[in-house]
């Protein structure tokens, strides 16, 4: 998979280039979701590793938009 460096904020960030349609079945929505949350805590230079699933499925189960989940985790910048 080839990978696109873009640097934001100070920050170099690896995006996958990957078509949507060429995704792998194991990618489920809940994943998807969980791994666009991490990418956005990592360019505004927030640990994505305290995130835990437990605390994302809720907020997934319930339709919250990324900015509402970003924010109620206390991720500076939202």
């Amino acid at each position: 998979m080839n990978r696109k460096v873009v640097k934001v904020n100070k920050h170099v960030v690896e995006i996958p280039e990957q078509n949507l349609w060429d995704m792998p079945s194991r990618d489920s929505g809940f994943s998807i979701f969980k791994r666009r949350i991490g990418e956005l805590m990592q360019l505004n230079g927030n640990d994505d590793t305290a995130i835990d699933d437990d605390d994302l499925i809720s907020f997934y189960r319930m339709g919250e938009s990324e900015t509402f989940v970003l924010s109620a985790l206390g991720c500076a910048g939202y």
